[in-house]
């Protein structure tokens, strides 16, 4: 690892503020904001492009568009959607359909539905909020930067935001719309963006974010933690954090020290969030501990006899998640041109397949990353609530419930300390290996959003 780190150079970062009278760090300069425009400009023709070439309608309405039912019904002050009984995941309860899944990106498309009506276009919509998710992580890696965590230049965490970006299932889930794949590109936009303002000292609104995270996937529910401890330490300018867990090992937990100004802004939004998720059960189902999903699984899935979350479906899950591969079928010995299935019949893919670049989260490290090791305890709580749960997420390309925790492990990426830029000045260039895992990540994830959206496997 030593002889690693000499051959590598990279550049001298600004240090992290100390004290609370530290200005915020100005991330939003004019090279910044016209390197995230250009960003932006890629994913979104990118995006539009293959969606021509794939014979996706770019302004048409997929056949589950029930964020936009929903945001008609909450223009109208309801909750139930004008969806016939028994459309999928949906479930009914006293003659009325109600959608199973959590209602902020509704909330997003109302003002839209308002204007355009229910004709109004999932597809459009999910695909200009994906395009800004490429200059988010830019825009986050380098507010990484200017806090002190990352020590990568510019152009490596623009480089690293776009095969990360093209290169992982991101690419599939952006370009079709639909309500399961919408929720998900929302709420990495507002993970993103929730992590973003929380390395900007801004934990009022990074809360916000986040509970509009939640209010897109309940699974998002567990970066909680990881608010909390930047909250604490004051995204690194103020680090009690660690003080606190020495006085809570030493049984004397000083509580006078606990930072409550900090905190009560970032724990009140997500209250807010949490009641309103309780709210709306309530409302719903009866229950404001009955999500939906019981109802929906008798209704639709009896086959899941162990309910929506049980201990029985985590060695299953941890195969489809982790060790799974596209199938390869041959029609015989002689057979020199076999079929492969990208989607594995759509069950899952290995997150290692669709993302190679993540083999560097197995990266060793030479020393101990307190941003790091909460990342990580964010990915591990992640994996706690979707692994027992009573599906990998078929039908799909790679293990789409994953994803949820895909912002996260993006940072892990960038402050791990692999290597990115060989050489010095303009003599510079990218390492070999992160170029060519990237580059593969790109050539499986077209492949496999081809076969997903257009229905075709490809032989060999």
């Amino acid at each position: 690892m030593a002889a690693t780190m000499r051959w590598m150079r990279i550049r001298p970062t600004s240090k992290v503020a100390r004290g609370h009278e530290s200005a915020p760090v100005r991330v939003f300069s004019a090279r910044n904001l016209r390197t995230a425009a250009v960003l932006f400009c890629v994913a979104l023709l990118t995006l539009l492009a293959l969606q021509l070439l794939i014979g996706i309608n770019p302004v048409g309405q997929t056949l589950a568009p029930h964020f936009v039912f929903q945001a008609e019904s909450f223009l109208h002050g309801r909750w139930d959607v004008s969806m016939p009984p028994g459309t999928t995941d949906t479930a009914v309860v006293h003659g009325k359909v109600y959608i199973l899944y959590p209602p902020f990106p509704a909330l997003l498309l109302m003002p839209f539905v308002a204007i355009f009506g229910r004709g109004m276009s999932d597809v459009l919509f999910t695909t200009i909020i994906a395009s800004a998710n490429l200059p988010l992580l830019y825009l986050l890696f380098e507010q990484a930067r200017a806090n002190g965590w990352s020590r990568r230049p510019a152009r490596e965490h623009a480089y690293l935001s776009i095969l990360l970006y093209f290169g992982s299932i991101n690419l599939w889930l952006s370009l079709g719309g639909c309500m399961w794949f919408t929720g998900q590109v929302v709420a990495f936009s507002c993970t993103a963006l929730s992590l973003l303002l929380a390395f900007r000292r801004r934990f009022g609104w990074s809360a916000l974010l986040l509970g509009g995270a939640f209010l897109s996937r309940a699974t998002l529910v567990m970066g909680i933690p990881l608010l909390v401890y930047l909250a604490w330490d004051d995204a690194g300018a103020d680090p009690r954090f660690r003080r606190f867990l020495r006085s809570v090992m030493t049984l004397r937990p000083d509580w006078h020290r606990v930072p409550w100004h900090r905190l009560a802004p970032a724990l009140g939004p997500l209250a807010a969030a949490g009641a309103f998720s309780l709210l709306r059960n309530f409302v719903m189902f009866g229950s404001p501990l009955e999500s939906g999903y019981g109802i929906v699984l008798r209704q639709q899935y009896p086959a899941a006899k162990f309910g929506a979350f049980s201990l029985r479906y985590v060695p299953t899950n941890i195969l489809a998640s982790f060790f799974t591969f596209p199938r390869i079928e041959f029609a015989g010995p002689q057979d020199l041109h076999p079929t492969i299935d990208m989607l594995n019949h759509g069950i899952a893919v290995s997150m290692f397949v669709t993302t190679p670049l993540f083999l560097f989260l197995l990266w060793r490290n030479s020393r101990t990353h307190w941003l790091r090791a909460m990342l990580w305890i964010t990915l591990g709580l992640l994996l706690l609530v979707i692994l027992p749960f009573h599906e990998a997420g078929w039908y799909q390309f790679g293990a789409r419930y994953l994803y949820d925790g895909y912002p996260y492990a993006f940072l892990v990426l960038v402050l791990n300390e692999m290597p990115l830029l060989v050489g010095a000045g303009r003599f510079a260039h990218i390492d070999w290996r992160i170029t060519a895992l990237g580059l593969l990540g790109i050539v499986i994830n077209l492949i496999g959003a081809w076969e997903f959206w257009f229905g075709v496997t490809f032989h060999m």
